[in-house]
């Protein structure tokens, strides 16, 4: 008898994108908040933005993740942000927060 061992981890891919500049201050600036929809995901980003709700002000928050935007991609632990759709949140904040959980 033969045993085959498969491994369910993903195939590596190497390719190196550069961090965004820094922002200055998050003061009056629009955060998206992405929540791949795995468990505690929601939990993580609702933290993360209680903490920059407290230190800076004006802050506003847009949340992705889950069905939440009407005519978008409804995003899940299958289906997470495109090319498209990146472009398109990336006209929407001036800075973004992903939680991945579980």
């Amino acid at each position: 008898m033969k045993l085959q061992i498969m491994s369910p981890a993903a195939d590596r891919v190497d390719f190196k994108v550069p961090p965004a500049p820094r922002l200055s201050s998050l003061e009056g600036k629009t955060i998206g908040l992405y929540n791949n929809m795995t468990g505690g995901a929601d939990i993580a980003v609702d933290r993360a933005a209680e903490h920059i709700a407290k230190r800076f002000s004006g802050v506003k928050f847009e949340r992705y993740g889950g069905e939440l935007r009407s005519g978008r991609p409804a995003l899940s632990r299958g289906t997470h942000i495109d090319e498209e759709e990146a472009a398109r949140i990336a006209t929407e904040v001036d800075a973004m927060i992903g939680a991945t959980a579980h």
